[in-house]
């Protein structure tokens, strides 16, 4: 049993745990991270991790006027995701996306937290705990100065963000840790993230965390990191070999290409309106494949 903000989360073998999120979580490394934790060392108790992130995707349903296509809402197929997947817990990630890269603004603001709520209702009437993670924090210094634009400019992206955007970033995580009343768990990363950035930097001030927007692999592991702490009560100090060398570790390769298989399949299989679509295969025979692929991974890990 694990307590978050006051909520009571029960880890039980074959829990269904689904990431919903933007690029961070559609890229991956976090999720992949704890697929290995678990795979590693309590591979009898390790849950089903299903990522459902989107690329571009938001919670509010904005789009700023240069991207290159509308930008894909949760809202669009949230349903069908909690239908097709039905998870015991759902993990939201959003944010950094929902302020479109501008300052900050009411508007935007009270669209990002209708989404969030939104999603949390939906979530609750379909029998599963919603766990909100707060976006990363937003690095300028880890973008190429001239894209970085000041107050006042007509139009912001994601491209040519206002050069203080982690101070909206920083507004929207605030109020997602007011929300340990309504959803069943609330995960800071912001902090420990821009905390790992901040000590990085004492070291070597031209230390890049990922491209501004996206935290590199050291960052994907600080999520990860972070929600075994707080989700599963799993402290962990050290840096795995699989996080620091990962080329070098056919177990992590195997879990990757697992993960790789099954979450292209679950996305298309849930559908969603970004355009760039993913080969994948069907989602029977990918789930099919994944449990050839698990057979190889537990092998591996008992040898």
């Amino acid at each position: 049993m694990t307590r978050i903000e006051g909520k009571e989360l029960q880890i039980t073998d074959g829990k269904r745990i689904v990431f919903l999120g933007d690029s961070i979580t559609d890229e991956g490394t976090y999720i992949t991270y704890l697929a290995a934790y678990f795979e590693q060392h309590m591979p009898d108790t390790s849950p089903t991790f299903i990522n459902l992130g989107i690329s571009s995707e938001t919670a509010s349903g904005l789009t700023e006027a240069d991207h290159p296509f509308p930008r894909p809402c949760i809202h669009d197929r949230l349903a069908r995701a909690l239908q097709e997947s039905k998870p015991d817990w759902v993990v939201v990630g959003y944010g950094m996306n929902d302020g479109i890269y501008a300052p900050y603004s009411t508007e935007r603001f009270q669209a990002y937290q209708n989404g969030i709520l939104s999603a949390v209702r939906m979530i609750h009437q379909f029998g599963a705990k919603a766990i909100v993670m707060t976006p990363p924090p937003f690095d300028p210094k880890s973008m190429s100065h001239d894209a970085l634009l000041p107050d006042g400019q007509e139009n912001y992206s994601y491209k040519e963000p206002y050069e203080h955007y982690n101070d909206v970033i920083r507004s929207y995580a605030n109020w997602l840790l007011t929300l340990d009343s309504t959803a069943d768990a609330v995960v800071n990363i912001f902090d420990p993230l821009l905390q790992h950035r901040e000590h990085e930097r004492e070291m070597n001030p031209s230390y890049r965390s990922g491209d501004g927007i996206h935290p590199n692999s050291e960052g994907h592991w600080v999520i990860a990191k972070t929600l075994l702490k707080c989700l599963f009560q799993i402290a962990v100090e050290q840096m795995p070999d699989f996080v620091e060398q990962p080329d070098k570790s056919q177990l992590f390769q195997l879990i990757l290409q697992r993960q790789q298989l099954l979450s292209s399949s679950w996305k298309e299989h849930v559908g969603h309106t970004n355009p760039n679509k993913k080969e994948a295969l069907p989602l029977e025979a990918a789930l099919r494949k994944g449990e050839e692929i698990t057979k190889q991974i537990r092998m591996i890990a008992e040898a």
